[in-house]
């Protein structure tokens, strides 16, 4: 199984425990086994629940190919994240029928190139 890819977020994985924790606790007990505070709960907590996750694919070269689950809070965060997250893949793609998709929405290889050195504003 692969690992989620957390687009944006500087500790995605401990947000989305914390958040997972307070369905069944309350903040103080959750601050206290994280050893954080409780606003410092309730922040990431909040992120996590202004985040989507996506399931990317690369499409192209025949067949798509499965990036995997990416959690950001805007598709274009989620395919610049998988981008930089498979950079040594991607930069050799140089074609513009090269894209990354979740179904609905899709966005050009070399536009996240674009974005990633700073060419264009995301």
């Amino acid at each position: 199984m692969q690992a989620v890819i957390y687009a944006g977020l500087r500790n995605g994985a401990r947000d989305q425990a914390i958040h997972d924790a307070l369905i069944y606790k309350h903040v103080a007990d959750v601050a206290s086994e994280f050893k954080l505070s409780p606003n410092t709960v309730r922040a990431a907590a909040k992120r996590i629940a202004n985040v989507s996750a996506y399931d990317l694919e690369l499409l192209g070269g025949g067949s798509p190919l499965r990036i995997g689950q990416v959690v950001a809070d805007s598709f274009r965060k989620a395919a610049l994240g998988a981008y930089r997250n498979y950079r040594g893949t991607f930069q050799n793609l140089e074609l513009p029928c090269w894209v990354i998709t979740d179904g609905t929405q899709k966005i050009e290889v070399t536009e996240l190139r674009s974005i990633d050195t700073g060419e264009v504003q995301l």
